[in-house]
């Protein structure tokens, strides 16, 4: 395998700190990159302010604390040049496919040749990231979708195209299984893949019913849990742990992928409580 001496994680929200935190488990050097806040006097303030969370963050994302130093952070307007020291490049903005195409555009210009570059959608198909991609990024573009928390999920979902280069996903999912631990699932190119397609529908599927019928939140969470299968944190404390502000984005994401005649279209509804929790902060 072609070890990875550098790598560089676009994003640096829960989830793009927490890969980056992963990668640096691992003992691989990270550039963390993301925007410049309006006005904001220190530009890297995104990223520095994401890695001292993750340091009083519990569960711990580093295995030691000395493992921060091997983040490097930086922004999207200064530092992309550091992109072409890097051997795997991992995006993960927001699930707006305009943004993430913005994104490919800047990453193509700065890349070193025969880099690596994986997309963390959750939702997005990879023929409609690719679309318009030069070939010559397309062969060594992928999707490697990581679950929350990073270092402690598992899964990985890899989903490569019809362009990408074999040889670029092997180095991927060797790294991934034999450094960070994880259980490597190749999936076809459908929207949500394997994991997101069940999940959000049983997730909207539970909270209607919990919702119409009252269900107090901390009795939802002792039986839609253990009992059934589902990890400890319950139906409602899942949509916790994967990132309340985030849902809107995966259902509206997964509803523009959809065919119409999708049964998850049915059951979708917007949830009130949500807008209300990402208001208060």
């Amino acid at each position: 395998m072609s070890e990875f001496q550098k790598v560089a994680v676009i994003g640096a929200g829960v989830m793009g700190s927490g890969i980056a935190a992963q990668i640096t488990n691992a003992g691989v050097p990270v550039v963390l990159l993301d925007i410049v806040p309006n006005g904001a006097e220190n530009r890297n303030m995104i990223a520095e302010g994401a890695v001292q969370r993750m340091l009083k963050t519990d569960p711990a994302p580093f295995m030691l604390k000395r493992n921060a130093k091997l983040i490097e952070c930086g922004n999207l307007e200064d530092d992309l040049d550091k992109l072409g020291d890097c051997d795997w490049i991992v995006e993960v903005v927001l699930e707006d496919l305009d943004i993430k195409h913005a994104t490919y555009e800047k990453i193509a210009k700065h890349r070193k040749k025969g880099s690596i570059v994986t997309s963390n959608t959750s939702t997005i198909p990879l023929a409609k990231l690719t679309t318009g991609m030069d070939k010559s990024l397309a062969k060594d573009f992928m999707i490697s979708h990581f679950f929350n928390p990073p270092r402690y999920m598992r899964l990985l979902e890899i989903i490569q195209g019809k362009d990408t280069r074999q040889e670029a996903v092997d180095i991927v999912s060797e790294f991934c299984d034999k450094r960070l631990g994880k259980t490597v699932v190749n999936c076809n190119d459908t929207p949500g893949f394997i994991v997101n397609r069940i999940l959000t529908f049983w997730m909207q599927k539970a909270v209607n019913v919990l919702l119409d019928k009252d269900v107090p939140i901390e009795v939802a969470d002792a039986v839609l849990s253990r009992p059934i299968g589902v990890p400890k944190t319950g139906v409602f404390g899942l949509i916790d742990l994967v990132g309340v502000d985030l849902m809107p984005y995966l259902s509206k994401s997964l509803l523009s992928n959809l065919p119409e005649n999708d049964e998850y279209r049915a059951i979708s509804r917007d949830l009130p409580f949500v807008h209300e929790m990402i208001a208060a902060g």
